[in-house]
């Protein structure tokens, strides 16, 4: 049976996934998801300079309280350093 949930999707620098873990940490995010060493076209850069690589971060959550307190914590890092922070609501099935 399908349940639903908030997909959230945050993509920084490499360098930037240490800060970003803290605040997971804080916001008690005890599932997620790294895939390191990615890269994409943007008004940030392009693949072909290879100077710097991302992370792509994906949590999966039902705690909308969690959502908007890690929207609010990363938010103010996301400003300073750059990145991207999506929630998008999603289906996942309940196992």
């Amino acid at each position: 049976m399908l349940q639903s949930v908030k997909k959230i999707e945050i993509i920084v620098s490499d360098v930037e996934v240490q800060p970003v873990l803290k605040i997971l940490k804080k916001c008690q995010v005890k599932n997620f998801t790294i895939i390191n060493n990615i890269s994409g076209t943007g008004a940030h850069g392009n693949p072909s300079d290879g100077l710097l690589t991302n992370s792509y971060i994906m949590i999966i959550s039902n705690e909308l309280e969690m959502v908007e307190k890690l929207l609010k914590d990363i938010e103010p890092l996301l400003k300073k350093l750059g990145g991207i922070f999506i929630v998008s609501d999603a289906q996942w099935i309940a196992h």
